[in-house]
């Protein structure tokens, strides 16, 4: 007697292979993998609540840091530069992802640039001095350049402080630094 195949499936659906009576010892070992897995993505779930909102506090104080602060130190030197017959430019980033399809996070920033020589170029040919925000550390980065159009220099880290402990001294004297070396 042939037997169809949806007549063999349903009699495999539908069929009794024992009853469903799983042992209390398994069932319970099971429940244990089951709930120790729930507890563990929950305590992963807060680790990145509490870095997150960490994350968002730093941005915040770095936000304020950047117009109380640091902004008004490089508009003092930018100004003062700017009266010695030279130009500056403060730009500002909130950080972010970029457009696009590569969706780069770029992190909140300040920068001083000094436009020396041919005005034709990218801010980034141009010397000058950068303050990041390093929100998962809280803590901001000093970034700073002396090579201009037509000569040498150098690009690269320069130290890195605690937002709270940044003050407007420590900042102009690194400025300052990268303005000796550009005019020099």
């Amino acid at each position: 007697m042939l037997v169809s195949t949806d007549t063999l499936l349903t009699e495999i659906l539908t069929a009794n292979f024992g009853t469903n009576d799983m042992k209390d010892e398994l069932q319970t070992k099971l429940d244990s993998v089951f709930i120790k897995h729930e507890a563990s993505k929950a305590a992963a779930a807060q680790v990145q609540r509490i870095a997150k909102n960490k994350e968002d506090e730093c941005l915040e104080a770095f936000a304020v840091v950047r117009h109380t602060l640091i902004g008004p130190a490089m508009k003092e030197i930018g100004e003062y530069i700017k009266a010695k017959g030279y130009t500056y430019e403060i730009s500002v980033v909130n950080g972010g992802f970029e457009p696009g399809r590569d969706r780069r996070e770029v992190p909140a920033s300040i920068r001083l640039t000094f436009l020396l020589g041919d005005r034709n170029l990218p801010d980034y040919e141009y010397p000058g001095f950068s303050v990041i925000c390093e929100k998962s550390r809280g803590t901001v980065l000093f970034h700073e350049s002396t090579s201009s159009p037509g000569r040498g220099g150098h690009s690269g880290p320069a130290g890195e402080v605690k937002i709270s402990e940044l003050t407007k001294e420590l900042l102009q004297e690194r400025i300052l630094k990268v303005i000796a070396e550009i005019f020099a």
